[in-house]
């Protein structure tokens, strides 16, 4: 009898473990730093997806910038900002797109809470700075670990 009454009990919270989990973790991303403009990127396992800010930090003050994406897995969102962002100047980014595709399955814009897909096989992913001088970008990698880490290197050029 108390197997029975707990039967239901237990079904729901089986039933909320595979909701919760199928929301999705989110975290902000570590960053640490190798050098003036390079780092290395990293979150939890658990988390499904991360955000790296680079508002107000001294990766804003870089034209060029070399991260390390280690282990990903999941979505890593990049807001990038450079010295033209302080001078209220439009700009252009030129991602190494080589690195990127080694590891990285889809690459996302991020305008106005909107995701609009950039991926592509060039050599060179180009993107524009938005209305409030940043680059917002969505790197989904792969649900399961399949390689140790990823470089998203990029230029930033006055336009």
């Amino acid at each position: 009898m108390l197997f029975s009454l707990s039967s239901p009990v237990l079904l729901l919270l089986i039933f909320v473990l595979i909701i919760e989990s199928s929301t999705g973790n989110s975290c902000k991303g570590q960053v640490d730093q190798i050098d003036t403009c390079k780092a290395v990127v990293q979150f939890p396992g658990d988390c499904d997806t991360a955000t790296v800010n680079l508002t107000d930090t001294d990766y804003a003050k870089c034209n060029s910038a070399n991260f390390f994406w280690s282990y990903p897995v999941h979505n890593l969102t990049l807001i990038i900002q450079t010295p033209f962002t302080a001078q209220k100047q439009p700009y252009t980014t030129y991602f190494d797109n080589e690195q990127i595709v080694s590891g990285i399955s889809h690459v996302y814009r991020i305008f106005n809470n909107q995701e609009t897909d950039v991926t592509t096989k060039d050599k060179t992913l180009i993107q524009y700075s938005d209305a409030n001088y940043q680059v917002v970008l969505k790197f989904q990698g792969p649900d399961h670990l399949q390689r140790y880490g990823v470089n998203i290197n990029y230029d930033a050029v006055s336009m």
